[in-house]
């Protein structure tokens, strides 16, 4: 079965509101092994939301909206779906009588509006909504089936849960399951990372995508199957032959500042920070993450010695590695230090430094400071310098 999604209101378009229920939507299609094709939005407008549907039907099986159930002049999604599959609404007395007992168990008067709420395409089965006042309802068509689900997100999750996902497995006969996995890796351009798995992503099952996200890349791989189990080994083929072309690049399924506080914990290591600048991209990577800072002892911002060029940020931030690890007495001292001055491409030098027991490592990229994502390069280059330490030194342990 293949499905498209569409989000309903006008509000979704003025971005007064996040639509989070697309999102959920897609994920629990995907758990269902349905494959979704589109997701979209459109306002609360009767001949585009008819338009939409219409075209969703000529290439999907499976439509589901979400939105414009109310009681107000401008939710006119029934309206919509009606224009679209060409049919009349109908009044449902039973529906009405639902909405009033739900108004009475809130001790409160039904509005003569809501009894719009009861009217469906014709030949619509109704889907009773406990959690709300406005009726879902889905309507089976030669084309395939619409699915209408209300706007309110925890009304929206529970209909789906429990009356969509069991009509789609007991009526439809969906079984399958789809699994996905997604690896995060460093230290490669997405280029590179997609050269070097190129033959993967042309596989139709299991698939693979690659994606930036926040100066890391995020591969996903995607396996459908009869049953999770069957899945769960279709992922894992594909992951050992990403991981032995990918080797130290590929983190894993944690993110990179998880995996270096993970190794920081199973090694018992201390971490002091020396950043050369307001921005924090160390500590602002680590206190984002859960336990992030439990094996940080100090952290030092200092951000007004800021050398003129690449030599002078390589020094500093060599000799504030050193000295913030005699400070505070910790195992590492990590350090970044940038230079003052930018090249004719508008690139700045930043230089990355790592105390150790056994010596002193660093090294020294330019990044284009002025956007959001430079400084989130530099925590990456950080932190990935850490990681690659305690990876080649197993028996790293406390001084």
């Amino acid at each position: 079965m293949n499905a498209e999604i569409i989000a309903i209101g006008s509000e979704l378009l003025l971005g007064a509101t996040v639509d989070t229920n697309s999102t959920y939507l897609a994920r629990q299609l995907a758990a269902a092994g349905i494959n979704l094709f589109r997701k979209a939005v459109v306002g609360d407008n009767t001949e585009r939301i008819a338009a939409m549907v219409r075209e969703a039907l000529e290439r999907v099986d499976l439509v589901i909206c979400t939105g414009g159930l109310g009681p107000t002049v401008d939710d006119v999604t029934r309206e919509g779906v009606a224009l679209a599959l060409g049919r009349e609404l109908e009044f449902y007395e039973e529906l009405l009588e639902q909405i009033a007992a739900r108004f009475a168990a809130m001790n409160r008067t039904m509005s003569p509006s809501n009894r719009q709420q009861a009217y469906l395409p014709a030949g619509a089965r109704a889907i009773e909504n406990p959690r709300g006042t406005a009726p879902a309802f889905l309507v089976e068509d030669v084309r395939g089936t619409v699915i209408v689900l209300p706007g309110v997100p925890h009304e929206m999750r529970y209909l789906f849960e429990h009356a969509v996902v069991s009509y789609l497995r007991n009526e439809r006969g969906i079984t399958s399951v789809i699994l996905v996995k997604t690896l995060h890796a460093v230290g490669l351009g997405e280029s590179v990372i997609g050269e070097m798995v190129a033959d993967l992503m042309q596989a139709e099952n299991p698939t693979l995508g690659i994606s930036a996200k926040q100066a890391h890349y995020e591969l996903r791989i995607g396996a459908r199957a009869n049953s999770y189990a069957e899945a769960e080994g279709l992922v894992a083929q594909v992951e050992a032959t990403i991981r032995e072309r990918l080797g130290n690049n590929l983190i894993g399924a944690e993110a990179l500042a998880e995996r270096v506080v993970r190794m920081l914990t199973e090694r018992n290591l201390t971490l002091t920070i020396y950043e050369g600048t307001l921005m924090a991209p160390i500590y602002r990577a680590l206190s984002a993450t859960p336990n992030g800072l439990d094996h940080v002892r100090g952290v030092l911002i200092h951000p007004l010695d800021r050398p003129t060029d690449e030599h002078g940020a390589a020094s500093l931030a060599l000799a504030g590695a050193i000295s913030a690890a005699d400070r505070w007495r910790s195992d590492l001292g990590l350090a970044v230090q940038a230079s003052s001055t930018s090249d004719e491409r508008g690139f700045t030098a930043v230089s990355v430094a790592l105390c150790t027991s056994t010596g002193v490592h660093q090294v020294t990229r330019s990044y284009d400071l002025n956007q959001p994502e430079g400084w989130e390069f530099v925590g990456t280059l950080a932190l990935d310098l850490l990681r690659e330490y305690m990876m080649s030194d197993t028996n790293a342990a406390s001084i």
